[in-house]
């Protein structure tokens, strides 16, 4: 944070501080929100603040080149300094070495990474499967997508497409059911559909995500209604000083 508060910035601007993989510390003001600013409990107005605060904003690299470079498992990412990558600087690889023991997934195998971001778990499902088996993995944010394509072009076992998770997985009927499913879903969880479409799946093993313990509970439910149970669990203490804890839990059917 050097130099940062002695600075004059764009009042009610947003800066974004990120320091990459070589050490490299990445500056990028993101333009004040257009949200209105008026108040009110009117339903619409909170719809529209909430899309205007999740709307692309006009970017100014202050410092660095705004792409951040990141290693996991040996291999490089070149990601917007702007987007979605863990906080913690070992999370990735170590989630990801998580993923790799977990899944345990066979060669020639079909495997899915959902809610992918750059594919930094795909990677490692690759890694298993081999030259005959495939890796989907699916993000809706288009910018991801296309840095984990660049990162992951060397794989040909892995296909990353932009779309929501929801409308990939009621696309799948008679497709190959995948022995192992990887989900990272946002804080909120992933919910009863997706849930269900994986059980419908009927995938050997599930590793699941998720940042929110209280999200990622009642998730855990969901999926035991289904017939899945928890086999192995990990928490990390992620994120300091809030609630949240990175929790991972691998899902296997039950025996009857």
């Amino acid at each position: 944070m050097d130099g940062i508060a002695e600075r004059a910035w764009t009042p009610g601007a947003e800066l974004v501080v990120a320091v990459d993989g070589d050490g490299l510390r990445h500056i990028v003001e993101l333009a004040p929100s257009r949200h209105g600013g008026r108040g009110g409990g009117d339903r619409r107005s909170t719809a529209a603040r909430r899309a205007a605060a999740h709307a692309a904003r006009p970017e100014r690299i202050v410092e660095g080149s705004g792409r951040a470079v990141q290693y996991v498992a040996g291999r490089r990412w070149e990601v917007s300094a702007t987007g979605f990558w863990q906080p913690h600087l070992g999370a990735a690889q170590c989630y990801s070495d998580v993923v790799a023991e977990w899944s345990a997934t066979p060669a020639g195998a079909t495997a899915w990474d959902l809610y992918c971001g750059t594919g930094v778990f795909a990677a490692r499902l690759a890694e298993q499967v081999g030259g005959t088996g495939v890796v989907h993995g699916v993000e809706s944010a288009r910018s991801p997508v296309a840095d984990g394509a660049a990162a992951l072009r060397d794989l040909p076992a892995v296909g990353l497409s932009a779309q929501r998770v929801e409308r990939w997985l009621s696309d799948r009927t008679g497709s190959p059911a995948p022995q192992v499913v990887v989900l990272d879903p946002p804080r909120a969880g992933a919910g009863k559909d997706v849930i269900a479409a994986l059980a419908a799946a009927d995938p050997a093993r599930i590793v699941h995500i998720g940042c929110d313990p209280a999200a990622f509970a009642r998730d855990i439910g969901l999926y035991r209604a289904a017939g899945y149970h928890v086999t192995r669990l990990r928490a990390f203490d992620a994120f300091p000083a809030t609630h949240h804890v990175e929790c991972l839990a691998l899902l296997e059917r039950t025996v009857s």
